[in-house]
């Protein structure tokens, strides 16, 4: 594995040259740091601090670093949380302290805002899927295994405790194969009984 940096001593070559992080210009003999993916020249210094390479699309810039969320300003006038109440990071609105989604902007209250708890299956989308099978014995309930398939991934859509995007899926597909089969079906029963 190559170093993400050349380290030397600013020589003649060098000298003068600009740090791709604080602009100053390379002084003879001092800590340099040259990126071997791009060449970009750095003092040592500025390399360490900021922990990689100035230049954004280099392999060896540093990682983006996740800031804690700060906190909604609070309005002029705003109330402190009741007790068991705390303010939602990304909303400001006071949810309920053991919450795990904020019920006004629908996101977890942690620093970035995903939810990695439990799921359930989201309303409609297990009957989309029975309904999506049971469309090859009568294609009308091919509708209904479409209706139930939207409203499941609006449903997924809206609250991220809401899992079975897959199920909800399989059902839209099986609900619209058999529709099209049916319908192709009584295409060949006119055509025949003519």
């Amino acid at each position: 594995m190559t170093e993400p940096a050349r380290r030397l001593k600013a020589n003649k070559v060098i000298e003068g040259q600009i740090c791709g992080w604080c602009s100053a210009p390379l002084k003879f003999g001092e800590d340099a740091a040259v990126c071997t993916a791009c060449e970009t020249r750095h003092h040592g210094a500025c390399w360490d601090k900021k922990g990689g390479c100035s230049l954004a699309s280099c392999e060896n810039a540093p990682l983006e670093r996740m800031e804690p969320a700060a906190a909604a300003p609070a309005a002029a006038g705003a109330r402190a949380p009741k007790p068991g109440m705390i303010a939602c990071p990304h909303c400001g609105r006071h949810i309920a302290e053991r919450a795990t989604i904020c019920r006004y902007c629908k996101r977890a209250p942690t620093p970035d805002g995903v939810y990695r708890g439990p799921k359930e299956n989201a309303p409609g989308a297990v009957a989309a899927l029975v309904y999506g099978i049971l469309g090859f014995f009568c294609f009308f309930l091919g509708i209904i295994a479409i209706v139930k398939a939207n409203e499941a991934k609006r449903a997924i859509a809206g609250d991220p405790r809401y899992g079975g995007g897959g199920m909800a899926t399989a059902g839209l597909v099986l609900g619209i194969v058999t529709i099209v089969l049916g319908v192709i079906g009584l295409m060949v029963r006119l055509s025949l009984s003519r």
